[in-house]
């Protein structure tokens, strides 16, 4: 808009002429013999009064308007910046559970030039009795030998350790994404405690679940493995030097050794006939083998007990945990409600006193001159 210049003479002129009819209206209310008799003009008043009102109204609507708009405008905020931080948070996931299975350092194009393993993993001279590197003339390959056996058992041990670094890898995902569903579990607000509680009992009693059917299938295998470790031993102590009695001192038939390999321990066994004038008994060499393999098996047998003391002093310490947290979670609560109580309490007094205080004011500072006659009469002797 353009702004309009108006003279100052017509603008001072038009300010006297409304004081003027104001003035005039307001010595005919003042001078009017009706309203002086009967008192004010209540029409006006009321008029003034529903003006009030209605202004204080609009005033109202206008401010719980505003705070409707703002709550609402907060509201849009704090749900954005949850969406956001829900989806920093899904983006770092993704990303880092992207990187645990797509970037591990064993799949680098480069991890070749870089890996600690690459003379075990490099070809040898010979691979084995179907290598066509090996001529006639090389005298490598030979009737009745398995060249490959030393690098079947090899891949089978890189296999293994494979798998128990895979084993390992998922153990701690799956402690980790434990102790972040546990964290998220912690700030819950009230309202999903108990949600919580229930899905907390199920996921134990799933794990305890697991953990049950993980001990029965470690109990099966090391009973398996205990037969045919025995059976084994039975096997070795048949073909061994304990029942067949083949002493050195007794070999009158000039005949070969070989070498036997069992669980325990690797036994050096004679092939010929014993000269039973000459037979004395096991050597002081058999003796400690068989010494040596008592004190393995002991040995064994004392891991695998700390192993099983080891599994159940970590359930019951996990057990023990989860019950402390769900201790402690409820004296929070419990200290927070008391908190919120005693506020309001400290809240309340505080308007207790302030409201005594305003109320003595009132009564006895503000209302202490009650109005006279001569008050009254110094009104409607002039418009003024």
């Amino acid at each position: 808009m353009y702004r309009v210049e108006i003279p100052i003479d017509r603008l001072q002129q038009a300010a006297i002429d409304r004081r003027q009819k104001l003035d005039r209206e307001r010595k005919v209310r003042i001078f009017d013999p009706k309203t002086r008799v009967m008192g004010i003009d209540v029409k006006a008043l009321d008029e003034q009064l529903r003006i009030k009102n209605e202004i204080n109204q609009f005033d109202r609507e206008r401010d719980a308007a505003y705070h409707k708009y703002a709550t609402y405008t907060n509201q849009i905020l704090t749900l954005m910046d949850d969406q956001t931080a829900e989806a920093r948070k899904n983006h770092l996931k993704n990303m880092n559970q992207f990187r645990e299975e797509y970037q591990a350092p064993w799949q680098g194009r480069d991890f070749d030039l870089v890996d600690p393993k690459a003379l075990l993993k490099d070809l040898p001279a010979r691979v084995g009795d179907a290598d066509p590197r090996c001529g006639v003339s090389g005298l490598q390959q030979f009737e009745g030998e398995d060249l490959g056996g030393k690098a079947r058992q090899g891949q089978q041990k890189e296999q293994m350790r494979v798998w128990v670094q895979r084993e390992l890898w998922e153990k701690r995902k799956k402690e980790a994404d434990e102790a972040e569903a546990k964290r998220k579990y912690e700030e819950y607000q009230h309202n999903a405690i108990q949600n919580a509680k229930r899905e907390q009992n199920k996921a134990d009693r799933q794990y305890n679940e697991h953990l049950a059917a993980l001990k029965k299938q470690r109990e099966a295998e090391d009973h398996e493995r205990t037969l045919q470790q025995n059976m084994q031993e039975i096997i070795n102590s048949v073909n061994g030097v304990f029942l067949t009695e083949t002493p050195n001192v007794t070999n009158i038939s000039g005949g070969h050794k070989y070498e036997s390999r069992g669980w325990f321990c690797n036994v050096l066994i004679f092939s010929f006939r014993v000269r039973v004038d000459l037979f004395k008994g096991i050597t002081l060499e058999q003796k400690m083998e068989v010494l040596q393999v008592q004190a393995y098996q002991r040995e064994e047998n004392e891991r695998k007990r700390e192993q099983a003391r080891n599994e159940e002093a970590r359930y019951a310490l996990q057990q023990a945990s989860n019950t402390r947290a769900l201790i402690l979670l409820e004296r929070e609560k419990k200290r927070q409600e008391r908190e919120a109580a005693r506020q309001m309490r400290l809240t309340n007094q505080e308007k207790a006193v302030e409201d005594r205080a305003r109320q003595n004011y009132i009564d006895k500072v503000l209302y202490t001159n009650p109005p006279t006659e001569a008050y009254h009469a110094q009104f409607n002797t002039t418009s003024r």
